[in-house]
């Protein structure tokens, strides 16, 4: 008995010193972390940037070796996030696909620039830059959410470059509303956490299967989130006017193979526009994942990233 409390003990002290040490060494702890989750999918974070008229525009990315004969995956993260939200959804891709995880505009480690134009046309213009930065020149197209309006257009916009699409609850069609339509309409964003107890919510709000998190890596995404309310309020007016002018005529202009994929527990775009989605999108699969929300490549990596590769055909 004795023995038995003592080793309770010894777990218990473990486990406040843990929790105190990766609290408030959460920002170490926290890259540690995400370089940890990056180097099972082989992925690299790197900089660079491109001539835009007279001046430079850096972009951040995450990369994965490429090696003879792989093609090119370039994934595309939603309003708000990072590139780091592919880390999980990568770890089944590395193998067969070179990657690329990015930053888009205004997110991340790239530039909080209040004169930058933020609309979904821009993003396309700012990826088509980077890939021509990088010597891309076929590729595949992952996006979810806002990065998912942004593949769609870029398919539309160059489909010479396209060799096929995954959506993962695309924005850019929005015919049935959403509890986030709902709560827009009542004047409330739950896509930019003003504090950081408001992050919770966040989380709760766009997941219905969330992953553990340890409480300090989600300390420092609230505390993250919290510093950027002024360029998220900016970069979703620009999306917001945006997309209610809708993508219609510009998907069916979509040549390459299309995978879209929705949460039915989706609170942010109802997946209920996955069919109208799909019907004006020539060559379209549709899959449906019970019992998830808006972020199917966080909640369920393994499932998302098996079924786009069974949708390319092609073994895990």
């Amino acid at each position: 008995m004795k023995k038995l409390l003592i080793g309770f003990c010894i777990i218990l002290t473990t486990i406040i010193s843990f929790h105190f040490i990766s609290n408030h060494y959460r920002y170490e702890f926290y890259d540690w972390a995400i370089n940890f989750e990056a180097s099972k999918a082989q992925l690299i974070s790197k900089t660079s940037s491109y001539q835009q008229a007279e001046n430079q525009q850096s972009f951040a990315y995450l990369e994965s070796p490429k090696k003879a004969e792989q093609e090119s995956i370039i994934m595309l993260h939603g309003f708000g996030a990072t590139k780091e939200n592919w880390l999980r959804f990568s770890s089944h891709l590395y193998k067969q696909y070179h990657l690329i995880a990015l930053d888009l505009l205004g997110h991340g480690e790239n530039e909080r620039d209040f004169s930058q134009s933020y609309t979904i046309e821009s993003q396309v213009e700012y990826v088509h830059q980077v890939a021509k930065r990088l010597g891309i020149k076929e590729f595949h197209l992952v996006g979810n959410s806002m990065g998912g309006a942004i593949s769609a257009l870029y398919a539309a916009t160059y489909p010479q470059q396209v060799i096929s699409a995954t959506l993962i609850s695309p924005a850019g069609i929005h015919d049935i509303p959403s509890r986030m339509d709902e709560l827009l309409a009542e004047g409330t964003n739950p896509l930019i956490a003003l504090n950081v107890d408001e992050f919770e919510n966040l989380l709760d709000f766009v997941m219905e299967e969330a992953p553990f998190i340890p409480a300090a890596i989600t300390r420092v995404e609230a505390e993250k989130a919290a510093s950027r309310v002024e360029i998220n309020q900016k970069i979703f007016e620009d999306l917001h006017g945006d997309l209610k002018k809708g993508l219609e005529v510009e998907l069916k202009k979509v040549k390459a193979p299309v995978l879209i994929i929705w949460g039915d527990h989706d609170r942010a775009i109802n997946a209920a526009n996955i069919d109208k989605y799909a019907a004006l999108i020539p060559n379209t699969e549709k899959r449906v994942l019970k019992g998830i929300g808006h972020l199917a490549m966080i909640e369920v990596p393994k499932v998302s990233a098996l079924a786009m590769l069974n949708f390319l055909h092609i073994s895990p």
